[in-house]
């Protein structure tokens, strides 16, 4: 490995007119946060004359130059190094306002580079998803930027230049800057070898540095690719590209900690990811011997086994070979049993695809995304295991229904009757086990059947749940069904969902206040015996909900609830409209309503 270190003042690093720092597209795109933003701010405010200060290092990936403008790829430091360039912006535009047409011309040269035929090329180029809101920002413009890291570092720069000024003068920017370009220090380390490259990335960052599963997944895998030649390397920089894009805005790690859990059909936790990924990535990629890693492995293989008592291991035997299940992953005994590393990848890339579509309600059909949206109000997130899988195949729309309604039914069951949030994973991770055959839906279903709380559990557990907090979007949810069955709903009439549509609680949630006195009347007096006691037991059970159009105005009587029925006659929604027909509403009617409620469940949320 040769690695050439350059310590450098960030005039030295942005000055050169030939050279252009590229953040590749399989990066993480730019993360940073006031917190992190204002420590470096704060770092270089308060040098005193004869301190340094040490940013932190630059890994780049250099290549063989060869004339004209020199392209070098950032291996690690992008956040630190874009933030950098977001600030010398700001800087720029003050110094525009005090017409110090010198340090303007400065930090110009150093934010744009020459390649003879474009005058403005950005000395700093970042993933496609972020490059033109970081164009925007270098010219001064804040408008239409998407990444709101991006903004929130320009406008907090802002605010604290503004108050410095304020505090110091004009005369302190000057000398802020001056500390910032010309004391303060980074460490670059240039690597002509991308293999090198990415080693040392994971070395260093490997050594208490804090860094995500995904960025160690993405430097392990570019840095075998990297040992199989430039051609190999770029194809895998491309696929990895396509799972960064298609998962923008999405948790990176929970995706990859659930495509793994898929691929060893058990849950697979965050602190066992990355030697999962790699476990199953030395059974079945070809070429994992020009890893070390791997040949150290295989000579400590005893001793690194995945423990016996967490899977089962069984040997197949095919017509000219033989392979071993470990974990439900299969290893290829042989190298042409293996696969090529992209297209390992590409599983991935159509399993994050699909992930996305999932994730943010994306697919062709309206009604398949209004079926996903109902899973995100019931908590569904472990079935995203399976149903990037399932999703994938050729099913029809009314077999996805039927799967997506199976989904629904059996979270919504198990979260009614507190079963362990622990199982779901492997609930839904053991169904990649099911062959797909004529009969794959039944089979499925009677899966599923054994982790299902029955009738009769679900019917007592159901009226009595306590829906608050960030359970109020499952009552709503709920609610919403209860309305379309009670109406014969054939999809011709949609509630409004989020901020359009309001919960609530037929007795007030605060009874006791004066202020809810105020508002609704004295519920304490009209509830009778005990009712601050029995009041905490049922305001938050689904027979004391309804849904709103729009909030409640009303004015307080000696019987609230009669000024409240009134209002509910009002409605649109029948649930809420059937209320005006009730003579008094007390716990006794929660109870029974909540009874209600829980017979139509039993046939709503059914497998």
């Amino acid at each position: 490995m040769n690695i050439i270190p350059h310590d450098r003042t960030i005039h030295m690093l942005l000055n050169n007119p030939i050279e252009q720092l590229i953040v590749p597209s399989y990066q993480r795109r730019y993360a940073w946060e006031d917190k992190q933003t204002a420590f470096l701010f704060e770092d270089i405010d308060m040098l005193q004359s004869n301190e340094g200060h040490l940013f932190g290092m630059l890994i780049i990936h250099t290549g063989l130059y060869n004339g004209g403008l020199n392209k070098v790829d950032v291996v690690d430091g992008q956040q630190r190094l874009t933030t950098v360039v977001i600030l010398l912006s700001v800087l720029r535009e003050f110094f525009k306002l005090q017409q110090k047409d010198h340090f303007v011309n400065e930090i110009t040269s150093m934010l744009r580079c020459v390649d003879g035929t474009n005058l403005d090329s950005p000395k700093l180029v970042l993933g496609e998803l972020d490059n033109a809101d970081l164009i925007k920002i270098m010219k001064g413009k804040t408008h239409d930027i998407f990444n709101k890291n991006i903004l929130g570092a320009y406008t907090l720069f802002e605010n604290l230049i503004n108050i410095r000024i304020s505090q110091d003068g004009e005369s302190w920017l000057t000398d802020f800057y001056r500390k910032l370009v010309h004391t303060a220090k980074i460490i670059r380390l240039d690597v002509q070898q991308a293999q090198d490259a990415y080693k040392l990335f994971e070395t260093i960052n490997n050594r208490g540095l804090p860094l995500s599963a995904t960025d160690i997944l993405k430097n392990f895998i570019l840095g075998h690719a990297a040992k199989m030649g430039v051609e190999k390397l770029e194809e895998v920089k491309e696929l990895w590209s396509q799972v960064i894009v298609s998962l923008d805005g999405i948790s990176t790690d929970d995706f990859f900690r659930q495509y793994i859990s898929s691929v060893y059909n058990r849950k697979i936790t965050k602190t066992n990811l990355i030697d999962a990924f790699k476990k199953d990535y030395f059974k079945k990629v070809k070429n994992v011997h020009l890893l070390g890693e791997y040949l150290y492995n295989e000579e400590e293989k005893d001793s690194t086994e995945i423990n016996e008592d967490e899977i089962d291991e069984e040997t197949i035997n095919t017509d000219n070979s033989t392979k071993v299940i470990i974990g439900n992953v299969e290893q290829a005994s042989n190298e042409e049993d293996r696969i090529d590393l992209a297209d390992y990848l590409k599983k991935i890339v159509n399993c994050a695809l699909t992930y996305s579509k999932i994730f943010n309600k994306k697919f062709p059909s309206d009604k398949i995304n209004a079926k996903l949206r109902d899973l995100a109000a019931i908590r569904s997130f472990p079935s995203y295991i399976f149903l990037m899988h399932f999703m994938q195949k050729s099913f029809s729309e009314s077999e996805q229904f039927r799967m997506l309604d199976m989904v629904g039914a059996i979270m919504l069951r198990r979260h009614v009757c507190e079963r362990r949030t622990s199982e779901n994973d492997d609930i839904f991770a053991k169904l990649l086990k099911i062959k797909e055959t004529d009969n794959y839906l039944e089979e499925i279903k009677e899966s599923l059947l054994e982790d299902y709380p029955d009738d009769d559990e679900f019917s007592d557990r159901f009226p009595t749940q306590q829906l608050k907090g960030i359970l109020e979007t499952r009552a709503k949810y709920i609610l919403s069904q209860l309305e379309y069955h009670k109406i014969g709903n054939y999809n011709e009439y949609t509630l409004n969902s989020g901020r359009d549509l309001h919960l609530e609680h037929i007795i007030p949630q605060n009874i006791i206040s004066k202020a809810s006195k105020n508002k609704f009347g004295d519920w304490e007096s009209y509830l009778g015996d005990k009712s601050i006691v029995k009041h905490k037991k049922y305001v938050n059970r689904i027979g004391n909900m309804t849904l709103l159009a729009s909030e409640l105005n009303i004015k307080a009587s000696n019987n609230p609830f009669s000024r409240k029925k009134a209002f509910y006659k009002k409605s649109n929604i029948h649930i809420t409209r059937e209320l005006s027909d009730y003579g008094n509403f007390k716990f006794s009617n929660v109870d029974k309503r909540g009874d209600e409620f829980a017979d139509i469940a039993l046939k709503l949320w059914k497998i």
